[in-house]
């Protein structure tokens, strides 16, 4: 397999060159299942266990979706040694823990934010999509499937751009056929794009249409709330016949951010270009005089439900960001506590010699 068509380049390259040994192999995480990894080299595809802690210091997790990494190989499997610095990566508060980290993809320079023209689509979702593919480093594109369900194609493309104003948006029908070629040309060799989106709003299926075959299981909505039900149960990468890489996620009720508060900012930039006008640097658009913001939103020409949006993850954010400082306080205090036990126990011994 050629792994420029997974995206191999010179600057991973460069990466695996100055940081690996001569016995180990490059290759792409395709796919993460119970702890081990599918992974894709020059040689084929096996399975590859991971050795202890192989992040650089500053990241967090195990092997993602999109990494790569060096691995020892055996036979038909391998151990993988080393995972290169990531270009960029989308992560998310995993549910049910306030302040652990989980990547959804490593590597990924497009983020397909799929919303199902069924019943949507929702400019609020598209927010916190936008805001964690900024933050990952990529660019957020809005798709909107089952066009052909859709009585009035213009106003939802309306609705969908109060999430992102600054993102493409394509109408997409996987039963037509329309929009496929444009979300085609967004992916060309060597890329790498990531959907994201509920169950039932057609991710797999618009993957299935882009390669050309039915390679990925899919599933009905139900017929009572148009909710679909979890066919993907895993992330998997894929490459198209025509060009780039698309990993596939299972359905994401909850987009909990994991992200700076400033990088809301880039979200929401007409919101940043107004506030160069308020009267204080620091005014946070809530009850300021002077405030150039609310200014334009009396003006029209802010809408108020983007700032509405605004403050609800701003606020999200910072306090994210209060829970990850104390924690750190916790860790270095407990660090602390450790070293300070070491010697006193290293001066117990040294004065009964």
């Amino acid at each position: 397999m050629n792994l420029e068509r997974y995206g191999w380049n010179e600057r991973f390259r460069s990466l695996f060159e100055s940081t690996t040994s001569g016995d180990l192999v490059p290759a792409r995480v395709i796919r993460v299942d119970r702890g081990a990894a599918l992974v894709e080299t020059e040689d084929g595809t096996f399975r590859a266990t991971r050795a202890g802690n192989l992040l650089p210091e500053g990241e967090s997790g195990s092997p993602a979706v999109g990494d790569w990494v060096g691995v020892e190989r055996s036979e038909d499997s391998g151990v993988i040694r080393i995972i290169l610095p990531r270009s960029g990566a989308m992560a998310r508060r995993r549910p049910g823990a306030a302040d652990s980290e989980q990547v959804v993809a490593a590597n990924v320079d497009l983020v397909l934010v799929v919303e199902s023209l069924e019943r949507g689509p929702s400019p609020r979702r598209i927010e916190r999509a936008a805001a964690l593919a900024w933050d990952g480093g990529a660019s957020p594109v809005v798709v909107l499937t089952k066009a052909d369900t859709c009585p009035d194609l213009e106003a939802s493309i309306e609705r969908a751009r109060e999430g992102a104003p600054h993102s493409d948006v394509f109408p997409v029908s996987a039963i037509s056929g329309v929009g496929l070629e444009a979300i085609a040309e967004k992916l060309p060799t060597g890329s790498t794009a990531v959907l994201l989106g509920p169950s039932g709003v057609g991710k797999s299926t618009l993957i299935n249409r882009l390669l050309g075959e039915e390679r990925l299981a899919v599933g009905e909505v139900r017929s009572g709330d148009r909710k679909g039900r979890h066919t993907t149960t895993h992330r998997e990468l894929v490459v198209l016949p025509a060009g780039g890489c698309v990993i596939d996620t299972p359905g994401i009720r909850e987009l909990g951010l994991w992200l700076d508060s400033e990088a809301i900012n880039t979200v929401f930039p007409e919101i940043d270009e107004a506030a160069q006008g308020c009267r204080f640097g620091d005014c946070r658009h809530e009850a300021e005089p002077g405030c150039a913001v609310r200014d334009a939103v009396e003006g029209g020409t802010i809408d108020a439900r983007r700032l509405e949006s605004f403050l609800r993850l701003r606020r999200e954010a910072e306090n994210l960001d209060q829970r990850r400082d104390e924690s750190k306080r916790h860790e270095i205090r407990a660090r602390e506590r450790s070293f300070g036990k070491m010697v006193r126990q290293a001066m117990k011994i040294k004065g009964q010699r």
